[in-house]
């Protein structure tokens, strides 16, 4: 049996105000949103995750991937 060796991918889709508003992933997983800036409740878990690989294409859509150094630096 040939084991898929390609990584898993998870996409997190923001918003124009720099929220996370969609989570994808090629498989099942748990997300969890830790904000240390929260009073009280500081660990979120993301409930509405969409799964499967056809979701993480969508997101992707053949854009160019850059380095996480690119990204803007609210992130």
């Amino acid at each position: 049996m040939k084991r898929d060796r390609r990584p898993k991918r998870i996409t997190f889709t923001i918003d124009e105000r720099g929220s996370i508003y969609r989570v994808c992933a090629d498989e099942e997983v748990e997300v969890y949103i830790v904000d240390p800036h929260a009073r009280q409740d500081r660990v979120y878990r993301w409930t509405s995750t969409k799964f499967g690989a056809k979701h993480v294409d969508k997101e992707i859509d053949e854009w160019p991937i850059s380095d996480k150094h690119h990204m803007p630096v609210w992130h």
